[in-house]
């Protein structure tokens, strides 16, 4: 074990600790101890793995700060592992000398505005277990390539760019467990222009990364426009913000329209999400399953699914406790979508809208969608809009209406262009168009009922 102050570093929070903290990685045999008290820095701490040999990080007890007061990352992890996590790609010198880069028990502050957190690429098993990192731009910044990263139980607060970046990275095996992930500006958990696979977003408090003076903020973002994000879970968090221009709590972007492949193979399950503009937004996404969710105060839209194919909805509830006051749409749009599946959702308007709707949920230039054992209460103008759509199958949902609802024009309402529709044992509310609107030509609808019998 190699104590910082004993290669010179003060550890007051006035004396510059740079040197004598790259001195100590360099000379100390990698297990490197914080003792209580300020570390201030004024460039990145470089670990050159190959170099220097495996290494560790702490404090005692969580008692230590390392403050940044430079551009750059408080600590540069630099490894040379250039293959996957399969074993025969492993070589002996990088199970001797790089794996599993470790840090816990610090805090990392920075008082720069381009300081960050941590920095790392090239590693194998990197490993981030109870640290506070705060006053950052980027709190970890994943670049490159990396294999087996694990960050888990800490506290990402206040930082003006992303809580965990993933930025133009290979990377497979990640887990994300348990942290505090809160006030980042720029993004809480964000991918772009990399190589995902394998990510687990689980059992985390992910909220408030939101700027409102800037567009398009989120709490979650896959932007896969270049590169692709596949095969994870995010399950068992609570992802809440406020609103802001354009944001959103969970954001997909794949390639576009004729491309939806570029990320999917994931699930959203038995998270806590809303109080944002929009709670879950896919763009060119693939085989997605959205499940067990309790979605609210989406301001414009619960759910905005564009030029998707092969997503699962299910048993979702979309709500608000009445209590609160103010406007929220919570609209559900599916556009330009196909292969889609919506089964056993309840969605209940409690608030005003903030936007004007048509609906509260649109299916427009959409087709293969199945909508079943539903229940829509207090809807907007329609329950269900249908534009432009075919092969849609409106089968064993609720619908209802309040008395004082003069706005409400019908249950479903299929336009002219729409053919192949199906609408059958549904309980309906009747509006100013009756039940349902169905052009003869459109489709047919059997054995349903009036709510209101």
């Amino acid at each position: 074990m190699g104590s910082v102050l004993d290669f010179g570093a003060k550890g007051d929070g006035i004396s510059d600790d740079t040197i004598a903290i790259q001195h100590a990685v360099e000379k100390s045999g990698g297990d490197i101890l914080f003792p209580k008290g300020s570390y201030l820095i004024t460039k990145p701490i470089r670990v050159m793995l190959g170099n220097t040999g495996p290494h560790g990080f702490r404090s005692e007890g969580g008692t230590a700060r390392v403050l940044m007061k430079g551009a750059g990352p408080a600590f540069q992890i630099i490894g040379t592992h250039q293959k996957s996590a399969l074993p025969e790609h492993i070589s002996n010198s990088l199970w001797l000398k790089e794996r599993m880069p470790l840090f816990q028990d610090l805090e990392i502050t920075g008082d720069h505005p381009e300081a960050d957190g941590i920095s790392c690429e090239g590693s194998m098993q990197p490993t981030f277990k109870s640290l506070l990192i705060r006053k950052c731009r980027n709190a970890i910044h994943l670049r490159i390539r990396d294999r087996n990263v694990i960050i888990s139980d800490c506290h990402i607060f206040d930082n003006s760019g992303i809580g965990i970046f993933m930025d133009k990275i290979n990377l497979h095996q990640i887990n994300i467990t348990g942290n505090h992930i809160s006030y980042c500006k720029r993004g809480g958990i964000v991918v772009r222009e990399s190589e995902i696979r394998n990510i687990q977003i689980v059992g985390n408090d992910i909220e408030y990364n939101f700027d409102p003076l800037e567009s398009d903020s989120n709490d979650i973002l896959f932007d896969c426009r270049k590169g692709t994000g596949r095969e994870g879970p995010i399950v068992g968090n609570t992802i809440q913000a406020k609103g802001s221009p354009g944001g959103a709590n969970i954001r997909f972007l794949g390639v576009g329209k004729d491309n939806p492949n570029a990320v999917g193979l994931l699930a959203i399950s038995g998270n806590l999400i809303g109080s944002q503009e929009t709670a879950i937004h896919i763009n060119a996404g693939r085989s997605v399953v959205i499940s067990g969710n309790s979605i609210y105060s989406g301001y414009h839209h619960s759910l905005l699914l564009e030029d998707s194919e092969h997503l699962v909805i299910g048993s979702n509830s979309i709500d608000h406790n009445p209590e609160y006051k103010g406007n929220s749409t919570d609209a559900i749009v599916v556009s330009g979508c196909r292969n889609i599946q919506f089964t056993g959702n309840i969605v209940q308007h409690t608030r005003p809208a903030e936007i004007p709707v048509e609906a509260t949920m649109a299916i427009l230039n959409s087709t293969n969608v199945q909508i079943s054992s539903c229940q829509f209460h207090q809807m907007r103008k329609r329950g269900i809009l249908l534009n432009s759509s075919s092969m849609v199958r409106v089968n064993g949902c609720i619908f209802t209406s309040e008395k004082e609802q003069v706005d409400f024009i019908t249950s479903v309402d299929v336009d002219e262009n729409s053919k192949k529709v199906m609408l059958s044992d549904n309980f309906f509310a009747k509006g100013k168009k009756g039940n349902f609107n169905l052009p003869t030509h459109a489709g047919q609808a059997t054995n349903n009922s009036s709510s209101a019998d």
